[in-house]
């Protein structure tokens, strides 16, 4: 795994808050590599992008998807939406801790994070009590 710097919205208000993050090894050698054909020191950008330009560019990846997939579901995602996805899929589905989740993903405060827990249902509390 590498570690990398990520500056992003600072949720409480002021300057982008700066937050370390972490990526396999399979995508570092991606980056490493598009990093050496672009001649970029370890301290450049990877991605020198407005927020509005990385909003138009999933809103337009999720056009294309929903014009594939003929299905109107795909019209309102948004950058957001795809940051609690990931934080769902790996709460919920792969059953990581919270403050793991928090820690990769940014969030410094559990009552951010805490909308995208599920809610036990019987199932799920019968199945963590049976081992």
């Amino acid at each position: 795994m590498w570690l990398f710097e990520i500056r992003g919205k600072n949720t409480k208000g002021g300057s982008k808050k700066i937050r370390d993050a972490w990526m396999s090894d399979d995508v570092a050698d991606d980056i490493h590599k598009f990093s050496r054909e672009r001649d970029l020191a370890p301290s450049d950008s990877w991605v020198d992008a407005s927020t509005p330009s990385v909003r138009r560019w999933v809103k337009e990846a999720a056009d294309r998807i929903a014009t594939d997939s003929e299905t109107s579901r795909w019209d309102s995602v948004s950058s957001h939406d795809l940051r609690r996805s990931w934080a769902t899929y790996h709460l919920v589905e792969r059953q990581v801790d919270v403050r793991t989740v928090m820690s990769i993903g940014g969030w410094s405060d559990y009552s951010a994070i805490e909308p995208y827990l599920a809610e036990p249902t019987e199932a799920r509390i019968g199945e963590a009590m049976q081992t």
